[in-house]
């Protein structure tokens, strides 16, 4: 058996390009470092390609826990809408425009539930804006479960949220 893995071993040393750490996928295509996909192509070939641009926003989620993605692609779009979170009449006193939604959440009470914090870094747990989200037990918020009257979050962006309060919810 140990002969037959060094035999793979060493037929997988031969076939693999020193210059290439990730090698193709199954399209021929490279996954860099540089998280751009490098076609094998012809004159029609695109070049370098960015690889969020090669995934739907829910596959691209799984890449991030960074509030500047969450923010164009969670809270902008589906909270800060015109009667939700944004501008002087936000509900609950809560916006969540760009560049103030890490102000009025992140170590801020829960207006609605004494005792709550919004998000409290590390912990989603004790975050309420994860049980706003339906994610953790904890008192449902008193319209619903977020976001209110829009199509539900993937899973995946639930997940790259749950992630940002635990690596510190940092702006």
């Amino acid at each position: 058996m140990s002969r037959l893995w060094l035999l793979v071993v060493l037929l997988l040393a031969c076939k693999a390009d020193p210059d290439d750490p990730i090698g193709p996928d199954a399209d021929g295509a490279d996954t860099k470092p540089d998280g751009n996909v490098h076609r094998d192509g012809g004159p029609s070939d695109g070049g370098d390609v960015p690889i969020d641009a090669l995934l739907d926003v829910c596959e691209e989620a799984t890449l991030h826990s960074d509030l500047a993605w969450i923010q164009a692609h969670v809270f902008t779009p589906s909270c800060a809408t015109a009667t939700c979170h944004s501008g002087t009449s936000a509900d609950v006193g809560l916006r969540l425009d760009a560049g103030q939604a890490h102000g009025n959440l992140v170590d801020r009470g829960a207006s609605t539930q004494p005792g709550w914090v919004r998000v409290l870094p590390g912990s989603t747990t004790t975050s309420y804006l994860v049980v706003a989200l339906g994610r953790t037990p904890g008192p449902p918020p008193r319209d619903g479960f977020m976001p209110l009257g829009a199509d539900p979050l993937c899973v995946e962006k639930l997940e790259a949220i749950e992630r940002w309060i635990v690596d510190g919810a940092r702006p």
